[in-house]
Order: structure tokens, then C-alpha cells, then sequence
């Protein structure tokens, strides 16, 4: 997604951090309406109110919003095929259309269907074939009694006829009404029209499932004012007046299953750059691949600056993931108002501050590009496998440095977007709180892979990388027909096609990176002795690593002789590892990790200030918390937790405490004074040392 510029807006990451926790302690008790509906098997939304429907969500873990919700109860079809007819008036900011749906039944019985939409959006009729059908909408989901019960695979349709002024959610999410200057310069003149729908804010413009894993074919028709253009995903079918006088109809169709969040729509007074892009795979399967780029007047010649890397672009994604994976269709990009740009199938909404005529945001158009791959032909089965889109995009970024300027840049590429104590505060890359926590997601999930290129070696990890980019390699729940495979995919399943790539275990490495915020705190020891070969020969080397948990790493240690620079690898999965290592000429030094192939930091000076050094697990999800400090002297200690209202929830008198080698330790059950287990929330845990006072903040979910 949404791959924040850094260039002309600052990446906004406080708000989304806020939101999460603001979500984090929605009830999850299932409160359902039944309405008239009494006697059905299935309930109906009926008049709940907006906390009623927040404790009715049923995603784990209960999310809502920015933390990628959905409606109770659609996981119960399969959607086959939308078509959204939407008229757009920019001047009153309002929309009216209908989406007619065709869909199949996972159920028995099954005689509700359930959408997401905006309450704030009215729905005035629902019909089908046989009339008009009795609908419930409440709370931003769309309950519609079906003419008949349809039993496992089979189909029905029906058509939600709505209207009404789309509201922003939160920062720069749902359908946008902006304005950009004109030709002459003159600002707020002209308007532009677009959707930013990721993670779950779809439902705020159209009528729809809003979740990732259910794709379908789509048909999108843009009717908007004359001298307004309407882009959308795939192909254009037809463009031309509308039957009201004073308007246009632009239809796009999407000939591969989508899903809901990368539907897009962007309007405005458009100019079109647009080329043929010819790769090697493309000559070999017989396809070219239109590049179409629609963009303001006045950014016209500094567009055609940045987008002509475009088709080596192209031929670099191919090279290394596959296929395009939307062969016949288009692939480009729709300028719109925002700080960074969002990759809708086939049709990037890119915004205005990355167009500068430098080319210096081609970081940015390989990110979205990538994204074609992972994110749009395989997607995440679930919010929480978010780091399968941004990981691998943002890791496109560092191949693209390295295919330009060589693998100095590619490393530099690397370490400029480190940053532990940022992502610490963000939380894990897999599952987080929200969908999009900040940048962790993006940069430490492209270090993932940087790590598991330096494990495996360029020939398998580049092997794996196609064999995943292709088809996930098999692994994955498959939607859609021959040809053309789309898939939905997990984390699991990634890691499970690299363990057969790789010849090896991996999950020891993936999940602790994956689940944990701590990083592997490594004491390196080595001693250089006589060897088989005479003085100064041999190696003996020791590694331990004393967080918690472990990590299962391969560690490359560079060595210098008198007669060059050798390699060789410490395997650590466990807490500490001793190897011995021969050469045939003195060595002259030692060093681990000089190139920064694995993430750990040193051991050496943990907890030089008396105070907490970790907290761990963090979430935790119920389990003991471990709690570590570090004291310089014997000290009067004391544990308080508080809540997120400031409550004193639980009190423990450590007494006179002693400091032991390293670190000192305590382990809480997470109960309050009255022995009961404290619920899903943040909390505080502050540690009195002889008066001061050190402070951490952690969160449980159960």
C-alpha cells in the first residue's frame, strides 16, 4: 500500500499508532439483532448502536477500521463477480450508484447476506430478479434477506441501489474530494476525486465485502461532469456521453479477480503519457503490456521525466518475480492528492508530491509496481500477513539500487531504512495493531528477506523469490479459473515454499523476527591460536545470544589472512555456539557481520543505566511477562502496573534487591491484586529503584 513519500509531506505515523490503541480494547461479545427475523437461522443487523457493533465483530483479533474489520457473518459466500455503476458529483462532494453482485453460498441454509457500507451512506432498494428484498442497514453493515435459501455452491445475485455524501473515516481514508490548481497555476480550481481504501475503508464508498482474501471479477462504470475523466482498474471498455446531458461514462473491467480494497476509482481533468512496454517475457509468452500514466496538465512534462524508467522497471520486476501478472491489461498510473501513492490493480494512485520531473521518486513507482505482485496477484489471506505486500515491496526497492548502481547501494539502501528503536515502538511485523502500525511492517519485513538471501544464497533465495512471485508456489487456496490463477496467501505458506527451496528449517529463524519486537543481543568471543599450520591458524569462535526468546541465525564471520579475506558461517539456534575454525596462513583480524546481513545488536553495556532493558513477549497474549533490569547497586525495588486510564492495577514490593551478573529478572502472571486475569488493553509497568523511576509501556491480548 500506501507507501508513504518522504519527499513533500512527513510519513504520519502518531495517528495511526493512537487509533490502534485506541481500537485495541473493543469487547468482542457477540450482540446481534434479530429484528422481525426471529424464526431464521441466521441474525440480522438491526438497530445496534455503534459500540453494539463494535463488540459484534468476530475477526481475530477484533478489528475495526484502521485495524482492517469486517461484517459479522460474510465469511458465510464467496463473491463471484461486482459491477459498480457510480456517478460522482465533485461540486456537492456526493455519489449515487447501485453494484449489482453475483455470489455463491459457502453455507446450508444460508438466506442473509451480509456487506459492509457506511452508515452514512443511504441504501433506498435492494432488488433481484424476482423484486425487491428486504434489507437491514445499521451500524455499517448491509443485511439482505435473499428471495431464497441457497444451499453449499450455489450462486445468487442481487442489486443495492444507494446514494449519499462519503465521509473521510480518519486521516485521508475513504473516497477524497480534493482540488488541485489548473493550467495557469491557479490552486483549487480543478477537482480530483479518488479512493484510498486500505486496510477496510472500502465500505465508506461502495457497498462490498471489505476484506483482502475474497476476490472477484469486477466492472466499474465512472459517471462524472463533462471535462472530467474517470480511471479505473483493468480495461476500458467503452467511454462516451452519458444519457444525462453534461455528463460522461467511462466503464472499466477487470478481468482478474480484485479484491475490495484495490478497487479504484480517480478522477479529474486528466492527460494521458502513455507507451508500449515490451519485455522479455512478454516476447516469449506472446503479450506487451500498455503503460498508460494519467496526470494533472501542469505536471505533464515533469510525469514523463519519472514514469520513463517505467518499462525497465517492468523488465526488472519480471526478471526477478515472473510475469506480469495481469497480462492484456494495462499497468500505470492515476495522480491524486495524498503523500504517497497506492497500488490499485493494474492502475497506481500515485500522488502529487512524488512527481518532481528528477526522477528521484523511482523508489517509490517500483514500490507500487511491485506491489503487482505481492499485494495484488497474491494477497493476503488476512490483515495480519500484511508484511507479504510491503515487506517484498519495500525490498524491491534495494534490488532496483542494487540492478542500478551495484550492491554498495544496495546495502546502503538497507541500512538507511534501519531503525530498531522505531520499529520496538511499532510492534511486531506479523499480526500488527493497527494493520498499518508505521514503518516496521515495510523495512523490517524487507529485512526479513535481505537475511533470508544471505541464508540461502542468491541462487535459491532468487529461486524461491520467482517460484513465489509466479504462483506462491503452489502452496496457496487458488481464486479464479484457467488461465489465470490468482491467489490468497499466508505467511505460513512463504515460509513453508522457502524451507523447500532452502533445504532446511526455517521457522526458527521467520517468527521470532516475525512475532517478537526484540532483536538478537549477540556476545561474540574469539581467540586466535596455533593451528595445524603454524601460529596464529586457528579460530576458535563462541556466539550467544541472551535475549529471550532464541533466534535461529547463521552468522557470517569475516576473517583476514595474510594472504586474503575468507568466510565462514556460526550457525546459533540455541544460546550459545562454539566452533573451530582452521586456515592455512596467520590471521590478521577478525570480524561478525562486517556486511550486516543479519539483524542483532551487542550484548555488551545492556542495562549500563539502572532501569528496564526489555519487556517480553510484547503483546503478550496472556503468558507470563518478563520483566528485565539492570541495577548498578543493591536497591530498594518496586513494581507498579497501571492502566491506559493511570490505574494502579497491581503492586509488588521487590525489598532490597541485589544485582546479579548481566541482568535481573522478574516474571508476572499479569493478575491484579484480587488474583484476576487483567483484560486486552496497554498497560504501564514502572519500576522504583531507590526513588527514581523507570517507565515501559506493553499491551495484552487475549
Amino acid at each position: 500500500m500506501a507507501k508513504y513519500s518522504m519527499v513533500g509531506k512527513p510519513f504520519q505515523v502518531i495517528s495511526l499508532i493512537i487509533l490502534g490503541c485506541l481500537f485495541l480494547a473493543v469487547g468482542i461479545s457477540p450482540v446481534l439483532a434479530r429484528s422481525q427475523y426471529d424464526g431464521m437461522d441466521q441474525p440480522i443487523h438491526g438497530r445496534l448502536t455503534r459500540q453494539d457493533f463494535e463488540d459484534a465483530k468476530r475477526v481475530v483479533p477484533e478489528k475495526d477500521g484502521a485495524l482492517g474489520d469486517a461484517a459479522v457473518g460474510s465469511d458465510q459466500y464467496d463473491m463471484l463477480r461486482h459491477v459498480l455503476d457510480l456517478k460522482i458529483d465533485p461540486d456537492p462532494q456526493w455519489i449515487e450508484g447501485h453494484v449489482a453482485f453475483e455470489f455463491s453460498s459457502r453455507v446450508d441454509n444460508m438466506q442473509i447476506m451480509v456487506l459492509d457500507l457506511a452508515a452514512s451512506l443511504e441504501v433506498y432498494s435492494v432488488t433481484s430478479t424476482v423484486g425487491s428484498l428486504t434489507f437491514s442497514h445499521d451500524a455499517d453493515s448491509l443485511s439482505i434477506i435473499l428471495p431464497k435459501v441457497l444451499k453449499v455452491d450455489e450462486e445468487g445475485s442481487f442489486t443495492v441501489y444507494y446514494r449519499g455524501y462519503p465521509e473521510e473515516p480518519s486521516w485521508d481514508r475513504g473516497l477524497l474530494f480534493r482540488f488541485h490548481r489548473d493550467a495557469e497555476g491557479v490552486p483549487r480550481q480543478v477537482p480530483i476525486v479518488a479512493n484510498m481504501s486500505e486496510p477496510a475503508y472500502a465500505k465508506y464508498w461502495w457497498p462490498c465485502k471489505d476484506k483482502p482474501d475474497d476476490k472477484a471479477l469486477s466492472e466499474v462504470r465512472i459517471t462524472v461532469p463533462d471535462g472530467l475523466i474517470g480511471i479505473s482498474n483493468g480495461t476500458l471498455v467503452s467511454e462516451g456521453p452519458a444519457s444525462d446531458p453534461g455528463w460522461n461514462t467511462n466503464v472499466w473491467r477487470e478481468d482478474y479477480p480484485i479484491a475490495s480494497y484495490l478497487v479504484s476509482v480517480a478522477v479529474s481533468d486528466y492527460e494521458l503519457i502513455e507507451s508500449i512496454c515490451n519485455t522479455t517475457w512478454g516476447d516469449d509468452l506472446g503479450y506487451e503490456i500498455p503503460l498508460k500514466n494519467w496526470v494533472f496538465p501542469w505536471h505533464y512534462e515533469d510525469a514523463q521525466v519519472d514514469f520513463a524508467p517505467l518499462c525497465d522497471m517492468m523488465e526488472f520486476c519480471e526478471s526477478h518475480f515472473g510475469p506480469y501478472p495481469f497480462q492484456g491489461e494495462k499497468y500505470g498510473h492515476a495522480e491524486f492528492i495524498w503523500g504517497g501513492a497506492m497500488e490499485h490493480q493494474t492502475v497506481t494512485s500515485i500522488g502529487t508530491s512524488a512527481i518532481h520531473g528528477d526522477g528521484s521518486t523511482d523508489w517509490l513507482i517500483v514500490h507500487e509496481l511491485a506491489h503487482q505482485w505481492f499485494g495484488n496477484h497474491l494477497t493476503p489471506k488476512n490483515w495480519r500477513d500484511i508484511w507479504l505486500n510491503e515487506g517484498f515491496a519495500t525490498y524491491s526497492e534495494s534490488l532496483w539500487r542494487e540492478h542500478l548502481e551495484g550492491p554498495e547501494s544496495y546495502f546502503e539502501n538497507l541500512e538507511f531504512s534501519r531503525n530498531e528503536s522505531s520499529w520496538e515502538l511499532q510492534g511486531p511485523v506479523y499480526d500488527p495493531v493497527p494493520v498499518f502500525p508505521g514503518k516496521v511492517i515495510y523495512d523490517k519485513g524487507a529485512w526479513i528477506l535481505h537475511m533470508l538471501r544471505g541464508r540461502m544464497g542468491d541462487g535459491p533465495f532468487f529461486d524461491l523469490l520467482e517460484d513465489w512471485g509466479r504462483d506462491g508456489g503452489l502452496t496457496s487456496q487458488s481464486v479464479g479459473v484457467s488461465p489465470y490463477v490468482g491467489y490468497s496467501v499466508t505467511t505460513q505458506e512463504f515460509i513453508t515454499l522457502a524451507e523447500i527451496h532452502a533445504g532446511q528449517d526455517l521457522g526458527g529463524f521467520f517468527w521470532p523476527y516475525l512475532e517478537e519486537t526484540v532483536l538478537p543481543e549477540i556476545v561474540f568471543d574469539y581467540e586466535i591460536v596455533e593451528g595445524d599450520a603454524g601460529p596464529r591458524t586457528r579460530l576458535t569462535a563462541a556466539l550467544r545470544q541472551v535475549q529471550r526468546p532464541l533466534f535461529d541465525n547463521v552468522f557470517p564471520v569475516e576473517v583476514v589472512t595474510e594472504s586474503g579475506v575468507e568466510m565462514r558461517y556460526m550457525s546459533l539456534d540455541k544460546e550459545t555456539t562454539h566452533n573451530v575454525f582452521e586456515f592455512g596462513d596467520p590471521i590478521v583480524s577478525v570480524d561478525l557481520d562486517p556486511e550486516h546481513w543479519v539483524l542483532w545488536k551487542p550484548a555488551v553495556g545492556i542495562g549500563s543505566v539502572a532501569g528496564i532493558t526489555l519487556l517480553y513477549p510484547n503483546p503478550s497474549r496472556g503468558s507470563l511477562l518478563n520483566l528485565r533490569y539492570f541495577l548498578e547497586n543493591p536497591a530498594q525495588v518496586v513494581l507498579r502496573i497501571f492502566d491506559a486510564a493511570g490505574r494502579e492495577v497491581f503492586i509488588r514490593d521487590l525489598g532490597l534487591v541485589v544485582p546479579e551478573p548481566g541482568f535481573n529478572e522478574i516474571s508476572w502472571n499479569q493478575n491484579n491484586l484480587q488474583g484476576a486475569g487483567l483484560p486486552s488493553g496497554i498497560y504501564w509497568a514502572t519500576l522504583e529503584i531507590s526513588g527514581s523511576r523507570s517507565v515501559r509501556k506493553f499491551t495484552i491480548i487475549r
